[in-house]
């Protein structure tokens, strides 16, 4: 392999696996995590009935039924993810390799406080974490050829974490009509460490590599709006609408280093480039939630879904379709101190088309199994409140995720700057995640 051929390989490379220099997500989509307690008992069908501290994320009129102090702290205690994708790394000798990670993540949810103003008005806040992403891919290939096969070697480390803090305040304008409204502050921190070599022994031998680090750090705010009324006896509707997020500004940065030696000789290139973008963009489409709910003598049973439009925002490497997500979960009270719920869910990808290394398109299904112990104590004679009330919740989520993911093509043959390709390989991920929650109302 000629150094001309071996350096348009780097270039093809570095086009297509850190392409923008932005880290892509590859698994557990918009509800990657139940926030809360009661969406991780249900699968998230909360919308009509949510009357928490996590109403500020899913419906913050559901705050107008806080009579009482309350503070939440809930969370996926562990979240297991295991990803198989054959032939992530493949030539056009037909040799390929598998791909695939395991992921274990300790993730703090959400916690939320609420507190009645007066009644029917409701002052709360929240901080939530609605994805975490944390994995290594090691994957390595040798490709057939007429002398020494050549090997490729591909590690490429990931971490995404998002947060969310929001402001609420709700109103009760009936016994019937309940509305409230969220103000999001918006971070994310998102970085990807890759390492690519090649190589092959012998007289014609030669090793290339390229090592880059990508991050980025963004900030933004959003807006929600919501409301639950009481259609008839038993039934009531939930509607929330959350606004695009608006991206104040981000701070990029990205390090490549290019080796390659050979019989032509060594290349070193290292190359940095860091900028702050002061710029305003639309990085989240508009999201509706629509719910229902049932109510029983001694618990519930609800149904939601939730709308997002496309978005296309090539610069910013944004490349969204339509989406519609369902969710179908129930709650019972078994007795005054242990109420258990179950649901199911989709969870499909906003993912428009797959355009770099890595970058994937999966949708899942899965659902929810959970209890909740209620300990109530008797305060002292003169006390605000005449009890406080410990909650604990522990809910198990299983989600089976099918879709494609972005690999990568090789053929050495070519002397053109085309010898690696995305190639979309099919891929299975399976989500376990044990949810912990306290709560505290007094």
């Amino acid at each position: 392999m000629s150094r001309f051929c071996r350096l348009s390989l780097h270039v093809a490379f570095v086009t297509l696996v850190l392409a923008g220099g932005a880290p892509v997500a590859r698994a557990g989509n918009e509800e990657g995590v139940l926030i809360g307690n009661e969406a991780a008992m249900s699968s998230g069908a909360v919308t009509a009935n949510i009357d928490d501290g996590t109403a500020v994320w899913f419906n913050p009129a559901g705050l107008a039924h806080v009579t009482r102090t309350q503070l939440d702290a809930s969370g996926s205690a562990t979240q297991l993810r295991l990803a198989e994708t054959p032939e992530l790394l493949s030539s056009a000798s037909g040799a390929s390799a598998d791909g695939g990670y395991y992921e274990l993540n300790g993730i703090p949810s959400a916690v939320t406080g609420a507190r009645q103003l007066e009644p029917g008005l409701v002052l709360a806040f929240g901080i939530f974490v609605p994805s975490l992403v944390a994995h290594t891919d090691r994957v390595r290939l040798d490709a057939a050829s007429s002398g020494p096969p050549p090997t490729f070697q591909l590690v490429q480390q990931e971490n995404v974490q998002q947060y969310y803090g929001g402001l609420s305040i709700a109103h009760a304008v009936s016994s019937d009509l309940r509305l409230g409204v969220t103000l999001f502050g918006l971070y994310r921190q998102a970085s990807t460490v890759s390492q690519f070599f090649g190589g092959r022994a012998g007289a014609d031998g030669f090793v290339d590599g390229i090592s880059a680090l990508s991050s980025l750090q963004s900030a933004g705010i959003a807006l929600a709006v919501g409301l639950q009324w009481r259609m008839a006896p038993g039934l009531e509707l939930g509607i929330a609408l959350r606004s695009p997020a608006l991206q104040l500004g981000a701070l990029r940065r990205s390090t490549f280093t290019q080796l390659s030696a050979g019989r032509d000789g060594i290349v070193f290139e290292p190359v940095d480039d860091m900028g702050l973008v002061p710029r305003v963009d639309i990085v989240t489409p508009t999201q509706l939630r629509v719910g229902l709910v049932y109510r029983l003598d001694r618990g519930w049973v609800a149904i939601d879904a939730d709308v997002s439009h496309e978005l296309d925002s090539p610069d910013l490497g944004i490349d969204r379709r339509w989406l519609v997500n369902v969710r179908v979960g129930g709650r019972y009270e078994v007795d005054p101190g242990l109420s258990i719920g179950a649901g199911l869910f989709t969870d499909l990808s906003p993912i428009g088309r797959i355009q770099t290394y890595g970058e994937a398109r999966i949708d899942f299904l899965g659902g929810s199994l959970g209890f909740e112990l209620h300990t109530p104590h008797r305060m002292a004679d003169g006390e605000q409140a005449p009890t406080i009330v410990f909650s604990q919740t522990f809910a198990l989520r299983y989600a089976l995720g099918i879709g494609t993911i972005g690999g990568l093509r090789f053929d050495t043959t070519r002397m053109a700057g085309d010898e690696v390709s995305i190639q979309g390989t099919r891929t299975t991920v399976h989500e376990l995640a044990l949810h912990v929650g306290s709560g505290l109302d007094f």
